[in-house]
């Protein structure tokens, strides 16, 4: 069953913000917490899509498979976030594949509750207009950080994000494997390689799937330098 911090979890979702007890309750009906481990396909592009999914813990990648046999990951998503809606709204195939990239707890909820409740509760509408327009802010960060922001820049600043502390030394514990990391960034795994051989200069070391920072004030000035840099650059 879904406690207490589970249900707080979902509450912070645009999706079910404002929502009363009562219609929480309709709308997730019998959904339930499911443990998923590395590896697990969610689903697969074309399948049905009649449910998405609240992330409680773990990560979760979306992808497409290119011509060539490679993949090219649109998403990854973990604690607090949702994956599907869009396409599980919309009644059609899933347009991508999901799959499980660390062992991950999952919410599955069928979508048509919410389709049912539609003319009655017009507030799940509005809400539904919330997490699409949060989804689609997102999405428009990502592409305008790759369009405009250089494979050392976006290295560095996945590292900054997933700092604890904003001064001082910091280790950082990969949340997946460099190759998914390379992906998500939009390089080749070689590349990231480079990048962090560059990056040891300003004090950067991993050690297997951690990173340790010797001051983490120093690489956001560093980013700020590369980012100006960049700019003039590409200007």
């Amino acid at each position: 069953m879904l406690n207490a911090d589970d249900l707080a979890l979902i509450r912070q979702l645009p999706l079910f913000g404002h929502m009363s007890d009562e219609t929480l309750a309709i709308l997730l009906g019998d959904a339930f917490p499911k443990e998923y481990p590395k590896g697990y396909m969610l689903f697969i592009r074309g399948e049905p899509a009649d449910c998405f999914y609240v992330v409680l813990d773990g990560w979760v990648k979306v992808y497409r498979e290119t011509p060539e046999g490679n993949e090219a990951v649109l998403g990854i998503f973990t604690q607090g976030e949702c994956l599907a809606e869009a396409a599980a709204f919309l009644g059609e195939g899933y347009p991508a594949t999901a799959q499980v990239v660390e062992n991950a707890r999952l919410v599955p909820i069928l979508s048509a509750p919410f389709c049912d409740q539609f003319i009655d509760m017009p507030e799940i509408a509005m809400n539904m207009l919330a997490s699409m327009s949060r989804r689609l802010h997102h999405l428009t960060a990502e592409v305008e950080q790759l369009k405009t922001y250089s494979a050392t820049l976006r290295v560095v600043d996945f590292l900054l994000k997933l700092c604890s502390v904003d001064s001082g030394p910091a280790v950082i514990s990969l949340p997946y494997d460099k190759t998914l990391i390379s992906q998500r960034l939009g390089m080749q795994p070689e590349s990231l390689s480079r990048i962090f051989a560059k990056l040891r200069r300003q004090g950067v070391n991993t050690e297997q799937n951690r990173v340790l920072i010797a001051d983490v004030d120093s690489l956001r000035a560093y980013c700020d330098g590369e980012g100006a840099d960049y700019q003039k650059a590409v200007s």
